[in-house]
């Protein structure tokens, strides 16, 4: 029963059953449903209607509010009556050392995820992925309506590891992932990710213990398909909103790691999509910041052609708030409200600028270069007013050289040197680059490479 509408079923033979009511609109008043079966009768209260976002990833969306920089303000404002938070709680995920026999015993997909509803409280946001806290609570301020989060990211975890298996399987280019066979020995997926699962498990392994799994090998967080089956698809038949992402770490570790994601991410799209019977199903992802790491300059530029290239997808810049040697930087704010403007253009339909600076052609002009720029709302400017600083041109030979830069509008022009014959622009292209262009709301530019025209 809810309120006034009543709906009547038979539970099937392992007491599963589902009644499904008529949508109703965004609604911060409470509500109650009561469901009686012979004499026994269960009240939900305190229920809510909005939108419901699920948050995934790995470590730098599972990166707790209580560790943000800014978290102080954000963890002593009053609570937000309208967001509701779920953060799962795993068996286990990617920490280092060897996992006791209790813990592998957890590794069945019906144990290990646990969690329930909570209230935006001082109790629960400590814990919650600041991210997605930063993102839940702009959008909440934005639209007026009641915010439901999931948070279900786990550390570590790599972009196959969310897929189904058959779905991978189906495909040629990825039917290697999930090979039949142990996935620790399968040399097709990630170092890091087996010699850290293999480390995890290895006194299990070493005993003989009995450790849950299937033909693919034992259960783990990195397992290709594992997070899909225990974390994701319990979901499935709860309508959500979207979808926001912050992975990739795990899979930016080589050129063939990086090659690989270029198949596993719009594949992991369109999969989750079907799951949910929602063909334009928004999906938010963070471009990877600034890290000291030879292949995110690669793996960056492959994030930033799939945004361009995939519908109903926004790409969150963050070039400016990485650290140089640490894998979690620790300003989240920024990040989590860039996903909530991506989403009030592409789920809500907002024209409102939502991006820095996006290059759209490079045109050489006499003895220069020519970038012209989309999503310049208030004109290009830098940081601070300093001079324009991280584009270089790149020769026929793929030498790089750094070059004078200035703004005029919303182009940005480059000077060529003498006798130069530059191929292609690049912008910001460096593990840690130093990069200084913005809109006139402060967005970063992307980094990226462009051919160049005449």
């Amino acid at each position: 029963m809810l309120g006034d509408e009543e709906l009547s079923t038979k539970a099937d033979e392992r007491g599963s059953w589902r009644v499904e009511f008529e949508g109703r609109a965004a609604d911060a008043q409470p509500f109650s449903i009561e469901i009686r079966s012979g004499p026994q009768t269960l009240r939900l209260d305190d229920l809510l209607v909005g939108d419901v976002w699920i948050c995934a990833g790995q470590s730098n969306m599972e990166f707790p509010l209580s560790r943000d920089r800014d978290s102080k303000d954000a963890l002593a404002a009053p609570k937000r009556a309208g967001i509701r938070l779920f953060q799962a709680r795993y068996t286990a995920t990617g920490a280092g050392g060897s996992w006791k026999a209790a813990t592998v015993a957890g590794l069945t997909r019906e144990a290990f995820i646990q969690g329930e509803w909570t209230h935006d409280s001082g109790d629960a946001r400590p814990t919650m992925s600041a991210v997605g806290y930063y993102f839940g609570r702009s959008l909440h301020d934005r639209l007026a309506v009641p915010i439901g989060l999931i948070d279900l990211a786990a550390g570590g975890t790599p972009t196959e590891a969310w897929i189904a298996p058959g779905t991978m399987a189906a495909a040629p280019a990825s039917a290697g992932l999930v090979r039949t066979g142990n996935w620790l020995d399968n040399s097709a997926l990630g170092d890091w990710c087996r010699e850290r699962a293999q480390e995890n498990l290895c006194a299990a392994l070493e005993a003989g213990d009995a450790i849950p799994g299937d033909q693919l090998g034992p259960n783990h967080a990195f397992k290709p398909g594992f997070m899909w089956q225990a974390a994701v698809e319990p979901f499935t038949s709860l309508p959500i909103r979207g979808v926001v992402w912050y992975q990739g770490e795990s899979n930016a570790e080589s050129p063939r790691r990086v090659e690989q994601h270029a198949l596993l991410f719009p594949m992991l799209i369109e999969d989750w999509r079907k799951r949910w019977n929602d063909p334009e199903l928004p999906f938010l992802f963070v471009q990877l910041p600034a890290m000291g790491r030879p292949d995110w300059p690669a793996f960056r530029e492959q994030q930033r052609q799939l945004s361009l290239d995939l519908d109903g997808v926004g790409m969150a810049v963050t070039i400016d708030v990485g650290h140089p040697t640490d894998v979690h930087p620790r300003i989240k704010q920024p990040v989590g409200e860039r996903l909530a403007r991506l989403a009030m253009h592409v789920a809500y339909g907002d024209v409102a600028m939502h991006s820095g600076p996006v290059v759209v052609s490079a045109r050489r002009d006499a003895q220069q270069v020519r970038l012209r720029f989309e999503h310049a709302a208030g004109g290009l400017h830098t940081r601070e007013d300093a001079d324009l600083r991280g584009f270089e041109l790149i020769d026929s030979a793929g030498a790089a050289h750094t070059v004078e830069a200035r703004i005029t509008g919303e182009e940005v022009l480059l000077r060529i040197p003498a006798g130069l014959d530059p191929a292609q622009a690049r912008y910001a292209w460096a593990p840690v680059p130093v990069c200084n262009l913005i809109d006139g709301k402060g967005l970063p530019a992307t980094p990226f490479r462009v051919g160049i025209g005449d």
